[in-house]
């Protein structure tokens, strides 16, 4: 029999404890994500690499749900932000949940049939990711970007069709402010 138990969850670090799971992702990590992969390269060697973001979880034996934070640090390559890589899930009818405790971003979304659509994501904000939608975080402020996720375990993540077509939308800054415009390489 599960037994309950209490995670403390920080809302400004985004730290799990207990934690099951920690991994980072550095941008050379990411580096296919960007359009211009001159300046990831420059920025990977001006900032030595940097973590985009942490991922720590929980996971109860046996459960059928699990939760976490994504903790996302303020930047940009050239003008896009600094985002995570996005993913659908394997399982097609497995929802996920996106609540903000800090900071500023969006949540970009795609449906399989090409409907794009995004979330301002702000502290107290609960984004509901449907079945069937790919979602992508960006962080679009200037301080970390801090949030609260949950979904069923067997959802899966399914990241081959995001790393290889792209995102039909892009956030770019412009005139420093978060503008959303058509990825020019969606699909190549």
């Amino acid at each position: 029999m599960l037994m309950p138990e209490g995670v403390a969850i920080d809302g400004i670090t985004g730290a799990v404890s207990p934690a099951t799971v920690h991994y980072t992702k550095r941008l050379s990590e990411l580096r296919e994500l960007f359009q211009d992969r001159e300046a990831v390269e420059s920025e990977v060697e001006r900032l030595h690499d940097p973590i985009v973001y942490e991922v720590a979880e929980y996971r109860k034996q046996g459960s059928d749900i699990f939760f976490g934070t994504t903790t996302m640090s303020p930047g940009r390559v050239g003008s896009e932000y600094y985002m995570t890589r996005g993913h659908f899930h394997e399982r097609p009818n497995a929802a996920e949940v996106y609540y903000t405790q800090h900071g500023d971003g969006i949540l970009l979304l795609e449906s399989r049939d090409g409907q794009s659509e995004n979330v301002e994501m702000q502290p107290g904000s609960c984004a509901f990711i449907p079945p069937g939608w790919a979602h992508r975080s960006i962080n679009t402020g200037s301080e970390k970007l801090v949030f609260v996720w949950m979904c069923n375990i067997a959802a899966g993540h399914d990241y081959g069709d995001i790393l290889k077509r792209g995102m039909r939308k892009l956030v770019v800054a412009r005139n420093q402010l978060p503008v959303l415009i058509d990825n020019p390489s969606w699909g190549h």
